[in-house]
């Protein structure tokens, strides 16, 4: 499966020099799912496809992979605050598993929400702003320049 970016892309673009995960916990298929969620409807399928033959470096590399690594980190990050086996579900606790923590769980979730949501704009806004260098582009039909979310409601342009 082709990808604009490798899943070792994803870990040292979307996870910071503390976190440690293994690069083997993202898929090519979560790759692709999130590219088609998140950066499809922004830069439509035929840009899309120009990037993924290899077309659009500084486009792909300053603004698009950035974008889809914290959207595929948004994808896996709920999996990987729990673990799986053949007993099922376990989920990590402490003595002091208290709401607390799922209020800091929460928290961090919604962070990096807010983060996808700062790089999709921003690349939507460049795709935008240089629309003429980039002619399968249109903005029309990027999603965020028709809508956007603010303060948990849809607003059209």
């Amino acid at each position: 499966m082709q990808n604009i970016i490798t899943n070792e892309q994803v870990i040292s673009l979307a996870f910071s020099d503390g976190e440690y995960v293994s690069p083997d916990v993202v898929l090519d298929s979560e790759i692709d799912s999130a590219a088609h969620r998140y950066i499809v409807p922004i830069v439509g399928k035929e840009l899309y496809k120009e990037m993924l033959d290899g077309s659009h470096q500084t486009l792909v590399t300053d603004f698009a992979a950035p974008a889809l690594a914290m959207a595929v980190r948004t994808v896996i990050q709920p999996a990987l605050n729990v673990r799986t086996g053949q007993g099922g579900l376990y989920i990590p606790t402490s003595a002091r598993n208290d709401s607390g923590n799922r209020s800091a769980i929460n928290g961090f979730l919604k962070s990096l929400r807010l983060r996808r949501e700062a790089l999709l704009r921003r690349l939507s806004d460049y795709l935008c702003d240089h629309a003429s260098e980039y002619p399968s582009y249109n903005a029309g039909r990027d999603i965020m320049q028709k809508y956007s979310i603010n303060g948990g409601y849809v607003q059209s342009r």
